[in-house]
This record gives structure tokens, C-alpha cells and sequence, in this order.
């Protein structure tokens, strides 16, 4: 008996002495869990911190592309001057391409550091890139090597990082080691200004590039350009006074004329450096056109007998394609400003338009 009046016998401390030992190593499984659980938490952190570096390449790469293509068509305006139609760099880059990889590479790098920053301050992990301690870095993570641009696409281009750069993220006993995957991102050039509509009509006439909304893609594509022809007063070929007119854009600003696709056409890099479709080093799918409306340069060209189709309209007398005029139940179409239309027989048979309706 002990002295709380408790008696064990010795049969009744045989059976206490399993429970003990269980009780004992259930605590030491208990820490071990524990332990492992942490570990597993934290691989996790680590795990997602380099994920997380990742998803900022990405975005910082779409949010400087944007940034850069409006700074490049804003650099073309202000100084009213084209860039370069002659120059190739080393990385086969005309001036405009280059000039616009080197701005995302200035405000990718800034966003990534400041982000991967963050990130170390919030998990407390050290994160190196392409071999670079983010702590450490100054100005550059990513480099001219590592960036391409590309484009397929009229109304817009692609940012390409390269898969394959070194990430590291690192913790006490714990580091994760890998590589980025392939990073592709489009950037849109829709709602900026078209630098090439500025120069070329002598700064009288402005122009904001919006697709085309009645385009439709196949082969061969549809333009649907005459949908519908009003033969009654005021007379209208629609889709064609729509595109001319360029309303329901989000501007809302009537007279800029709408971008379609066009393989004879030119590119947005084009556009910055002041090409033809004979100097264009733009696949054709990247191509595209719009129309002039009214006649801005009268004056220069002593005839308003000029095809609208605006590289047409640019490039002449030195390209100077057969014109005709398109009628309307004999009344001659004319633009949104009240100019009579004029294009080539080359563009009036590829739209599938008439002379005559």
C-alpha cells in the first residue's frame, strides 16, 4: 500500500509497465513526426518560392514588353525619326527589335530583383538566378542571350526567355536546385499609336492600331469588306465604310481606320523603322494594313489618283499601281471624310470587291 492508501500488487504493476513503455516510444514517434512534418512544410516553402520566381519572369516579361513597345512608338514620334531600316545586329535584331529587347531587359531585370527580394525577405530564403544571388545583384538576372523576340502574329509579338536557366533556392538543410522551363509570352500592340501613319503623312494625320472586327481567318481569307451595299442615299459598301471609319474602337474616335491582316503588308517593326513590303524581313503572317482616309498629302503628290491602301499611299510615285474607283449605283464611293476612295486593281481583286454595284 503507498501512502495515499493505494495498494499495487505485483501482478497489477506488470500490467502498468507495457503502457509506460508505449507511452514513452508513442512520444519519441510523436517528435519524430513532428520533425519530419516540418521538414515537409518547409521543402514545401522552398518549393513554391521557386515557382514563385518563375511566375514573376513571366509577368515581368509581359509587363515590360508592353511598357517597351509603347516607349519605342513614343521614341519614333517624339523625335520624328524612324529607326534604321539598314541595321542588323549581331543577334540578327533589326534597330527597332533591338531597341525594344533592350528596354524589357532593363525592366524585367528591375521588377525580377525587386520581387525575388521580396520573396527572400517573406520566406527567408536565399534565391540565386542564372548563377546571380538575387541579394547581390545590382541590375541583371537575365541577359541579352537569354531573350528573343519573335512574331507570327500582326497585332502583337512574342517574348521568348530560354528554358534551361539555373534556379536555386536555398535554407538550412534545404536547398532546391533546377532549371526555368521555356518562357513564352505575347504582348499586344493594339490601342498604341502607329508611328508609320504620323511621319509618312507629315504629321497631319494620327492613327491607333485596333484589328479589324469583320475579318475572318481561312483560306482563302474573308475581308467581308461589301457584306452589305446600300444602294439608297447616303450610299455605303459595309463593311468597307466601317473599317475606313473606325468607330466602336475603344477610343471611340471616328476616322482611324482599322489594321487587317494583309501578307503584302507590313509588320509593327516594319512600321518603326519605315519599310516596304520589298525591305520587310517579317514573315507574311506578322503583316498587316489599313487604309488612308481623306488625301493628307495632296500637295506632295500633285493627284489625288492614289490607291488608300496605305503602304500603296506612301510609297507612291515610286510605286504607282493601276487605280480605280468603286460606284455605287453610279455614285462614286467616298471615305468618312468625304474623299473619294481610290485602290489598286491589285487590292480591289484580292478583297474580292467590285468597281461597280
Amino acid at each position: 500500500m503507498d501512502e495515499k492508501g493505494y495498494l499495487f500488487t505485483p501482478t497489477t504493476l506488470l500490467l502498468l509497465i507495457p503502457i509506460i513503455i508505449i507511452a514513452v516510444a508513442y512520444s519519441g514517434i510523436l517528435n519524430e513526426l513532428n520533425m519530419v512534418s516540418n521538414l515537409a512544410i518547409g521543402g514545401d516553402v522552398t518549393a513554391t518560392t521557386a515557382l514563385n520566381v518563375y511566375s514573376s519572369m513571366e509577368k515581368g516579361a509581359q509587363d515590360a514588353g508592353r511598357s517597351a513597345a509603347f516607349n519605342t512608338t513614343r521614341k519614333v514620334l517624339d523625335e520624328r525619326k524612324f529607326f534604321s531600316n539598314s541595321y542588323i545586329n549581331t543577334y540578327g535584331e533589326s534597330a527597332s527589335k533591338e531597341y525594344i529587347k533592350n528596354r524589357i531587359l532593363v525592366t524585367m531585370n528591375s521588377y525580377l530583383i525587386q520581387t525575388c527580394r521580396d520573396l527572400e525577405t517573406e520566406t527567408g530564403r536565399e534565391i540565386f538566378l542564372n548563377n546571380e544571388s538575387v541579394t547581390n545583384s545590382t541590375s541583371q538576372l537575365i541577359y541579352s542571350d537569354d531573350v528573343t523576340i519573335t512574331q507570327d502574329n500582326p497585332y502583337g509579338f512574342y517574348i521568348n526567355i530560354r528554358g534551361g536557366i539555373p534556379i536555386r533556392v536555398t535554407q538550412t538543410d534545404q536547398t532546391f536546385e533546377g532549371v526555368t522551363p521555356p518562357i513564352k509570352v505575347f504582348v499586344s500592340v493594339q490601342g498604341l499609336e502607329d508611328p508609320y501613319i504620323w511621319l509618312n503623312s507629315n504629321y497631319l494625320q494620327s492613327n491607333i492600331i485596333f484589328s479589324y472586327p469583320e475579318y475572318d481567318e481561312g483560306n482563302p481569307p474573308s475581308y467581308n469588306f461589301d457584306r452589305t451595299v446600300i444602294k439608297t442615299p447616303p450610299r455605303k459598301i459595309e463593311f468597307l465604310w466601317s473599317c475606313l471609319n473606325g468607330t466602336d474602337n475603344p477610343s471611340d474616335i471616328a476616322g482611324r481606320p482599322y489594321y487587317f491582316p494583309d501578307p503584302q503588308g507590313l509588320s509593327f517593326f516594319d512600321r518603326l523603322e519605315n519599310r516596304t513590303n520589298d525591305t520587310s524581313t517579317a514573315s507574311d503572317s506578322a503583316k498587316f494594313s489599313t487604309f488612308i482616309v481623306g488625301d493628307p498629302l495632296y500637295n506632295s503628290h500633285g493627284s489625288s489618283y492614289v490607291s488608300h491602301l496605305d503602304h500603296e499611299y506612301f510609297t507612291y510615285p515610286t510605286y504607282s499601281p493601276t487605280v480605280t474607283t468603286i460606284t455605287i449605283s453610279g455614285d462614286t464611293f467616298t471615305d468618312p471624310d468625304g474623299y473619294i476612295f481610290y485602290l489598286s486593281d491589285y487590292y480591289l481583286d484580292y478583297f474580292n470587291l467590285k468597281s461597280n454595284y
